[in-house]
């Protein structure tokens, strides 16, 4: 069984003003034992800058994003960390589709071609 490990998270954009809090994240997660890492994406907002959101939009599409009243870089890293406990799957791949539900995989809808299929498009082109 693959088991995803937290290895480090950056975090982009100001912590300070909680009513348009609005920060980029990057979360590097691997096994234990792998030098690198992939990179998940998330955003971290609050309750004030949602608010605003929807007065202009009336939707917004969740997915990869914690909703906090007080920014705290622990908690985040607590709360992914329970979300990989729930993604160990026998593969890699398995592991980050199953991540990729929480949070946006650099991987996610990557497409893999052939040699063949890449000749033909160059010719296309």
């Amino acid at each position: 069984m693959k088991i995803p490990v937290l290895k480090g998270i950056d975090f982009v954009g100001k912590t300070e003003d909680l009513t348009k809090l609005n920060v980029r994240a990057t979360a590097y997660i691997s096994e234990e034992d792998d030098q690198g890492a992939d990179c998940f994406h998330f955003q971290v907002i609050s309750p004030g800058y949602l608010k605003e959101i929807l007065s202009k939009t009336n939707i917004f599409d969740g997915r990869g994003t914690f909703i906090v009243t007080k920014f705290d870089e622990a908690l985040l890293e607590l709360e992914i960390n329970r979300i990989l406990e729930d993604c160990i799957r026998p593969t890699w791949d398995e592991v980050g589709k199953a991540i990729n539900r929480h949070l946006r995989w650099e991987y996610d809808n990557i497409q893999y071609l052939s040699s063949k299929e890449i000749q033909t498009k160059l010719e296309l082109d």
